[in-house]
């Protein structure tokens, strides 16, 4: 049977999701926590490759396991295999030919940030700034991400083949959304397209945060989203 696992992941220890010798990664532990389950060497495939330290709310992989399994069963037996950082939220029954990395019609990240004197203790996992930024820059770059266009001057190089691939992305949508956390201020990039070249999202939001703290004139980031591979970016 062919099976679709929903995983929620916390990235802080992961180099990644992609399996890599000698290195601790989600398609890694997945694989292994699947395989005792199944009692033999079984593959995984995850629906998107998420750089180190991501987390994911929801991460689709599929997998193809020889017996047939209760759904419910399913889920409870491979999360006794898995670590604490990484669980199969839920489960289902997918045809032979799927492919989740195939069938995955968009995906949405999220990239936070706070505002505060001193650096968050409990919530680590927020970009933490020093010094307000002024949210309307943030607003307006935004609005110059969403279409069909080649990003990759906000792009780092993986140093491998897939280096040389089309550049070119649909970005469905792109908003910042400002808040309070206890009197801090927050600012979250949402982003969601069809998919994103390596290190993306991250070089995108640090761009925009250059241009809103003064660093560089809004402009700046405009031509960087027409420049394509080696354009100058605000912050690089």
């Amino acid at each position: 049977m062919h099976y679709l696992l929903d995983l929620e992941v916390r990235g802080e220890r992961f180099a990644g999701t992609q399996r890599q010798q000698d290195r601790r990664t989600v398609q890694g532990v997945v694989e292994r926590a699947v395989s005792i389950v199944a009692g033999a060497p079984t593959t995984v495939r995850p629906a998107s490759r998420l750089d180190a330290g991501v987390d994911a709310r929801h991460l689709p992989c599929d997998v193809r396991l020889e017996r047939t399994w209760d759904l419910r069963a399913l889920c409870h037996a491979v999360n006794r295999h898995l670590p604490p950082d990484c669980r199969v939220r839920r489960s289902a029954v997918v045809t032979d030919g799927f492919n989740c990395q195939h069938r995955a019609a968009s995906k949405t990240y999220r990239y936070r940030c706070v505002v505060r004197g001193a650096a968050p203790v409990r919530d680590t996992r927020r970009w933490w700034l020093t010094r307000p930024v002024d949210a309307g820059i943030l607003d307006r770059c935004a609005i110059l991400v969403p279409g069909r266009h080649d990003l990759s001057a906000f792009s780092a190089l993986r140093r491998d083949d897939s280096d040389d691939d089309d550049p070119v992305r649909s970005v469905l949508a792109a908003h910042w959304e400002h808040g309070d956390d206890d009197g801090d201020p927050t600012h979250d990039f949402w982003i969601t397209g069809e998919g994103f070249l390596y290190r993306q999202v991250r070089a995108l939001a640090g761009a925009m945060i250059c241009c809103a703290r003064g660093g560089a004139p809004e402009a700046t980031f405009a031509a960087a989203c027409a420049a394509g591979r080696g354009g100058p970016r605000p912050g690089n």
